[in-house]
């Protein structure tokens, strides 16, 4: 991989780095920052400000009830040349994004070498 430091969304790729290596103590970049750093590099993608309403249940109750919910904002990123998505307000988000961040820099490394 070029020497990249020089890039305005340089601290992005170290987090997404940390990411790939770690699979539990450091958090995921924002998608909206890793949609910047992919197009300051000229990586297509598309990313956008989504929400999403999940409902809750009172506790005891089996069932979901109209009064208890709740709604979470976040990003959608799409990158066409991995087919790649990711919703940061899907409740899974989270579980695979070690995963993700290493075939984003994948990609990174493949566009850059």
């Amino acid at each position: 991989m070029k020497n990249l430091k020089n890039l305005k969304n340089y601290k992005t790729l170290e987090r997404l780095e940390l990411k790939a290596t770690d699979t539990r103590g450091t958090r995921m970049p924002s998608l909206k920052m890793v949609a910047r750093l992919l197009d300051e590099l000229g990586i297509d993608n598309i990313c956008h400000e989504t929400s999403t309403q999940k409902w809750s249940k009172p506790s005891g109750y089996r069932y979901y009830t109209s009064g208890g919910s709740r709604t979470y904002n976040g990003y959608d990123l799409w990158i066409p040349e991995i087919n790649m998505r990711l919703d940061s307000t899907e409740t899974y988000y989270s579980w695979n994004a070690y995963s993700n961040a290493r075939e984003i820099l994948e990609l990174i490394r493949e566009k850059t070498s």
